[in-house]
């Protein structure tokens, strides 16, 4: 209700100033001619502007647009509550069959904008938890709804699970629409560093595979996944299995986390419709049972991983390693700047003392390092 009062006032302040500036317009186009003398010598007041509804037509207009932007959000929002309640219940379903805790024990989505819904479950072995993004067409807002109608945009629901460490070896793995293969071969760092492109005659030609084991493809592909996407009308349009982060780290330290991210589209939400995402979902979670229980790569398979992943990663091990020389040159230089602190605060005598044995610690130090080279 916030942003819709937002929306209202900002709308409403836009038609006040537009409506100020034409009337000043319309004042301003007033001949100025001088007022004319009475009999009795009074000044007599020009006429002012006609109250004529055709000298108003840019208001009146101005305040229809804002009525029907607000009257559009109130509608749009309720259209996108309705469907967004008939998914409830479907994904609350599968959620509670599959997780102990969903949501807040009231409710499992939550409504972070009149288009967007959220999710959260926990409870379930071999993941930590999952949570959802349900994404509908912003009706509410008329320039977005047909942005997203030109682009070709659909409904659709996007689930995130992080998966246990020890769930799986660790591998990276995705099937991806063709229209975004490109995309997400560049934007993507588990994919773009560790996997490629790979043709597969069990994947439809619409989708590409990414993956960097052929073991992993076969084995995840044996799951019941091939046969889900070989259908044309298919709901599951991504997913993505990985053990590496989407976006390349900023720093070495990093977290590993293991995840399976899946995105669905949604139909109308009809009887069928409905039944379908339901059977789809509940796929997508018997995905962390697969990968934990039924995923085992070849002792070579698992080798060249490993060796792709040290690879990587010892651009980061010198990060760190930079990082820890210059914490120790930063701890030993506070260390002397203290102690001549302490030096300029002593007596002369005990100053002499010290530039002593400092002449003393720095012959040791050079007679050391000249030992060194002569061995």
């Amino acid at each position: 209700m916030q942003r819709l009062a937002h929306i209202s006032l900002l709308a409403l302040a836009c038609v006040g100033l537009l409506a100020a500036l034409a009337a000043a317009d319309e004042l301003d186009s007033v001949p100025g001619d001088a007022p004319a003398a009475g009999a009795a010598g009074t000044r007599r007041a020009a006429p002012g502007p006609e109250l004529a509804p055709a000298n108003y037509m840019l208001e009146v207009f101005l305040v229809a647009v804002a009525a029907g932007l607000v009257a559009n959000y109130f509608r749009g929002s309720q259209q996108n509550a309705a469907r967004a309640a008939a998914w409830e219940v479907a994904i609350g379903d599968v959620l509670r069959a599959n997780f102990s805790a969903v949501g807040d024990g009231q409710r499992v989505l939550e409504r972070d904008s009149a288009s967007d819904m959220l999710f959260y479950a926990s409870g379930r072995r071999h993941c930590r938890f999952a949570q959802g993004h349900l994404v509908l067409r912003p009706r509410q807002d008329p320039v977005a709804l047909l942005g997203d109608l030109a682009s070709g945009g659909h409904e659709k629901l996007e689930i995130e699970v992080a998966l246990n460490d020890e769930a799986f070896s660790g591998f990276v793995f995705g099937v991806v629409p063709r229209k975004r293969a490109r995309a997400v071969g560049r934007d993507r760092y588990d994919i773009a560093t560790f996997a490629g492109a790979a043709t597969n005659s069990r994947v439809p030609q619409r989708l590409v595979v990414f993956s960097e084991s052929g073991d992993a493809t076969a084995q995840m592909l044996d799951s019941g996944l091939a046969e889900l996407l070989a259908d044309d009308d298919c709901l599951l349009e991504e997913i993505h299995v990985s053990d590496c982060p989407a976006e390349k780290p900023e720093t070495h330290d990093f977290q590993r986390t293991k995840r399976l991210l899946a995105t669905l589209r949604l139909p109308e939400p009809t009887e069928g419709g409905v039944r379908r995402v339901k059977e789809t979902l509940a796929f997508v979670f018997y995905l962390i049972d697969y990968v934990a229980e039924a995923v085992s790569l070849r002792p070579e398979a698992a080798r060249k991983i490993s060796k792709a992943r040290d690879a990587a990663f010892r651009e980061f091990a010198r990060l760190a390693e930079k990082e820890r020389q210059e914490a120790v040159a930063k701890i030993a230089a506070d260390r002397r700047r203290a102690e001549l602190d302490e030096v300029d605060k002593m007596a002369p005598e005990q100053r002499r003392k010290w530039e002593e044995r400092e002449r003393k610690r720095a012959l040791k130090k050079s007679t050391s390092k000249r030992t060194r080279v002569v061995k």
